[in-house]
């Protein structure tokens, strides 16, 4: 499913409907260029659940915990790993596995930036080891990729004015309570838009 989202208001209120309509908890897989208006996503998505707290990027730190809305929202930012060697990145999925699996027992929800980083980990493990499988493929989950709208043709003026406002977002879901979920949320944002 693929939306428009005109505008960082717009990423919020995506955010804000998804917050708003996850009723036992959630993962939520995030993808995109840098800018592309993930964190803002996560600030609509902490709005919807409630959250008190103002919610910062956990860039530095890779885990941002929030406890003060209706669910438990635990935002995690994987951009380090890009910066990590093997070794190092290694390490620190199996320790975000460990995490994950306290995560997932309980009601709530679980937002991973840089996602696909996870996700290359894993694969270089699954090269060595036939039998391996992604952690992140085996979990219900909504994988939601953000971007920038793109015309052929462009100046480069038009094309720096368009990255200002002019973003989507390329949904999907793994599994039926995602599926339920990312339903409720695009019936929502069509009349929203309206």
């Amino acid at each position: 499913m693929n939306l428009e989202l005109n505008g960082r208001q717009k990423t919020i209120l995506l955010g804000e409907l998804f917050g708003s309509n996850i009723k036992d908890g959630c993962v939520i897989a995030l993808e995109g260029p840098m800018g592309a208006g993930k964190t803002t996503f996560v600030k609509g998505l902490a709005q919807g659940l409630g959250v008190k707290e103002v919610v910062q990027s956990p860039t530095f730190t890779m885990l941002n915990e929030y406890h003060s809305g209706r669910l438990p929202l635990y935002h995690l930012d994987l951009y380090r790993l890009s910066e990590s060697s093997q070794t190092q990145a290694r390490a620190l999925a199996d320790q975000l596995i460990l995490e994950l699996d306290e995560f997932i027992l309980e009601k709530m929800v679980c937002v991973i930036e840089w996602s696909e980083l996870f996700k290359m980990i894993e694969t270089q493990v699954e090269m060595q080891d036939k039998s391996a499988v992604c952690y992140l493929d085996e979990l219900d989950r909504l994988i939601i990729r953000f971007g920038y709208e793109t015309a052929e043709g462009m100046s480069k003026e038009e094309s720096d004015a368009l990255e200002e406002g002019a973003r989507t977002a390329c949904c999907a879901a793994t599994g039926p309570v995602s599926q339920q979920i990312l339903n409720e949320v695009v019936e929502k944002f069509d009349i929203a838009r309206k």
